[in-house]
């Protein structure tokens, strides 16, 4: 029933998740007592005698196949022993309207039979913008009367509703005959006739969508709240220097779980390119092996260890898929000596070929992305300048004492061998001060962990220095040491900051993730963000930016609500909808004793301020938000 590039109605995607456990004998059909335990499973509830009516009513119309035509082929209904999954979702949907319509009874028992089946909320929308009497809708009724004068999305074209017409009426959805759901009425057989006089019950697929394909839209990520145009990818907006652009990236990209003992896995590269991550963590250390091939693990613990040309295989293949991709870029922790930082050299220039970027001395400004598609840059250490060292920071989990200071004995990296160097298109170079930093070549960057971003942030003064560093070169953070369990912090900080490179733990799914997935799924995925205005210096522009913004969300539905805890016993009990919107605000907050730290403000709704301390990491901010009929998880934007 599903046509190409279709999707699975709501109901029906629902229903497979609980219909494998209550088909105990795996028949393909579920049997009275069964149907009853699905109906407590998906949170229906209708007295015992009602429900095993309809169930029995059902069988025998079907036994009988008298009464209506059903969609279905033809069975000996004699040998059946219960439903199958495209009646059960029939039945749930007669159900449900009967639940809806028993309640608003309750309230006004003079309806009509035309409002006693248009109830639900999908109905009541549809009522009001398209008209009771209608049963279907076409494109350029959805496209005047939805689109353009709801919705305000008047960038929206015909060939865009015809687009996604195709798309809904290709969608699995069990439909034996839409009725009235009065039980003493017969039902009404699909392809009903509404919408322009020139509609009909077989109008073409890009032309009408009926009632029940509106709410599979209504309820669907067609209907997402967040910005259609922003969700596409612009190449117009990708000519701007790689230090205009938030970058999306990962901290010991290689790690399946903890710092200390979890598992080094390839397949992690796999999930965060294919995540929209374009900046890469690999930790070097030599090996045992012959060939000199160095290996990737986090060092002094017990992770796993896995070959260093694996990865870089891995991002060659990525690569080889996607040539358009815009410019990855390998974060190369390197603790090798020289003979196996040759071998890292030669792997890859002889696996990436091409596609490996060598920069040339003597640059000036940073490359857009647009000039760097399907390339492969390499972050790293160059040879020492004179004013240098050859020291840097190690994410390593020493590097964050007890009481939370960070540990300043920092073990020195071995010197990189020329033949690597010439490959390195990222300089890393120990801050000192901005003042210094701002005399830096383009191609030199800092990276500073959580707790050196809160340091620098106490003092207002370095904020405007920050913001000017990130104006022409790179910053990248990454969490603290002491984040054994590879929980993430907050990013909204080093985002406002300018920073492009905010490393997170993408194999933990915490809050803070979900507001990077929120941060990149701009700009088509494509990992790239350009950053907006308020990241940038002060300017006289900087004024108009400033004010409030009124935010109204009015939560219209909610479906397919889950159990507490995940039970699959019980009830859905006082479900809630909680909306956070995050934002930084530069000021200091002074705390009960008396001192200043700075701190991540976070404003939400209700004008009330949630206070996170140093290194702490907001709640998760989405247990509950996909009970918003229009989700908003994802549309996370610094305010200008």
């Amino acid at each position: 029933r599903r046509k190409e590039g279709g999707g699975v109605g709501r109901l029906e995607l629902l229903l497979r998740y609980a219909w494998y456990d209550t088909d105990c004998n795996k028949s393909g059909y579920i049997d009275q007592s069964e149907f009853l335990q699905l109906l407590s499973r998906i949170n229906i509830y209708l007295k015992q005698e009602k429900a095993i009516q309809i169930y029995k009513k059902f069988i025998k119309e079907q036994h009988n196949n008298n009464q209506r035509k059903s969609k279905l082929s033809l069975r000996n209904f004699n040998k059946q022993h219960g439903i199958t999954l495209e009646e059960c979702v029939y039945l749930l949907r007669k159900i449900r309207k009967i639940l809806h319509a028993t309640s608003e009874n309750g309230k006004d028992k003079k309806r009509n039979n035309t409002d006693h089946r248009r109830n639900e909320i999908s109905d009541a929308i549809f009522d009001r913008l398209f008209g009771p009497e209608k049963e279907v809708v076409s494109a350029r009724e959805f496209l005047h009367g939805f689109l353009h004068w709801k919705q305000n999305d008047g960038g929206a074209t015909l060939e865009d509703v015809r687009n996604l017409f195709q798309k809904l009426n290709g969608m699995e959805l069990s439909q034996l005959g839409e009725d009235n759901d009065d039980e003493e009425e017969g039902g009404r057989v699909d392809g009903g006739k509404g919408g322009d006089d020139n509609d009909g019950g077989k109008e073409n697929k890009e032309e009408t969508i009926d009632r029940l394909h509106f709410a599979e839209y209504l309820f669907g990520p067609h209907n997402d709240a967040f910005r259609p145009e922003k969700v596409m990818f612009d190449r117009t907006l990708m000519d701007k220097p790689l230090s205009h652009y938030w970058i999306n990236t990962s901290h010991n990209t290689y790690l399946t779980g903890d710092q200390l003992k979890s598992l080094s896995s390839v397949e992690m590269y796999a999930a965060a390119l294919q995540r929209g991550c374009k900046c890469l963590e690999i930790d070097c250390w030599d090996s045992d092996s012959k060939t000199n091939n160095p290996m990737v693990y986090h060092g002094y613990t017990v992770t796993s260890k896995i070959p260093f040309d694996e990865i870089i295989s891995c991002v060659k293949a990525y690569v080889d898929a996607n040539p358009e991709t815009l410019p990855i870029i390998l974060s190369l922790e390197n603790h090798c000596t020289h003979p196996f930082q040759k071998t890292m050299a030669q792997t890859l220039e002889t696996t990436l070929g091409d596609a490996l970027y060598i920069p040339k001395p003597g640059m000036l400004l940073l490359p857009s992305p647009v000039e760097l598609v399907g390339k492969v840059l390499i972050k790293g250490k160059r040879p020492a300048d004179k004013e240098d060292d050859e020291t840097i920071t190690v994410e390593s989990v020493d590097q964050t004492l007890p009481d939370g200071k960070e540990n300043s004995s920092e073990p020195v990296l071995p010197k990189i061998c020329p033949e690597l160097a010439r490959l390195t298109m990222f300089n890393g170079v120990k801050y000192r001060n901005f003042e210094q930093s701002n005399e830096m070549s383009c191609t030199d960057m800092h990276s500073f962990s959580e707790l050196k971003v809160s340091k620098l942030t106490k003092d207002p003064a370095n904020v405007p220095l920050w913001r000017k560093y990130n104006l022409d070169h790179l910053s990248r953070t990454y969490p603290a040491g002491g984040r054994v369990d590879s929980s993430n912090y907050n990013p909204i900080a080093a985002w406002s900051l300018g920073c492009q490179m905010v490393a997170l733990n993408f194999q933990t799914d915490d809050s803070a993730m979900v507001l990077n997935d929120g941060r990149f799924r701009e700009n088509g995925g494509c990992g790239y963000v350009l950053r907006p205005r308020s990241t940038f210096p002060m300017n006289e522009d900087r004024n108009s930016c400033k004010g409030r913004v009124m935010l109204r969300i009015r939560v219209l539905a909610a479906a397919c609500l889950p159990k507490p805890n995940g039970d699959i016993a019980g009830e859905v009990i006082d479900p809630f909808v909680v909306v956070r919107v995050h934002d930084m605000i530069d000021s200091v907050k002074v705390d009960g004793s008396g001192s200043s730290p700075k701190t991540n403000v976070i404003k939400d709704l209700a004008g009330m301020s949630i206070t996170g301390a140093k290194n702490s990491v907001v709640k998760d901010i989405t247990d509950k938000s996909n009970v918003i009929k229009r989700s908003i998880s994802h549309q996370v934007e610094i305010l200008e």
